[in-house]
């Protein structure tokens, strides 16, 4: 048994989709909100409630851009970026959160230190117009080759 994440193949490469986010968030008005916006931002959805569904799912696929509410009840979206890190993986992290600024703040920090793909955070109730281009922008970077790093 390998070592390596399961969204990597054999030879090491990430097996996934670019044009799939995945919106992490224990509230389902938000994430029903945020996956409205994703699909007029041209991605496709899959949708995780807790932290225990959110790590099974970045473990097996990478998606084109994840969307991480830091609040999911009883182990929080910081935990999840840990669990991203220690697999190494590459995608876009849009932070969503009505977490306080400072809060906010030192999330995007960590994952920064941690080497992740983390965009600026969004305060709850996020500015839908705003979210909507920072994932259209994602996705046309995708589209056309080019990595969305720290959008």
């Amino acid at each position: 048994m390998s070592d390596q994440p399961a969204f990597l193949d054999e030879a090491g490469k990430a097996s996934g989709s670019s044009h799939k986010l995945l919106a992490i968030d224990d509230d389902t008005v938000h994430r029903m909100v945020i996956c409205r916006i994703a699909r007029q931002a041209g991605f496709e959805v899959d949708e995780a409630a807790s932290y225990e569904a959110a790590r099974r799912m970045v473990g097996l696929s990478v998606y084109g851009c994840v969307t991480l509410d830091l609040s999911l009840g009883e182990r929080g979206g910081v935990d999840v970026l840990q669990y991203m890190a220690e697999i190494g993986y590459p995608s876009p992290v849009i932070v969503i959160s009505g977490s306080d600024d400072e809060v906010r703040s030192e999330a995007f920090t960590a994952a920064r230190k941690l080497n992740l793909n983390v965009c600026q955070p969004f305060s709850k109730p996020v500015r839908l117009a705003d979210l909507r281009e920072l994932m259209r922008e994602i996705r046309k970077r995708q589209v056309v080759g080019l990595t969305s790093r720290g959008t």
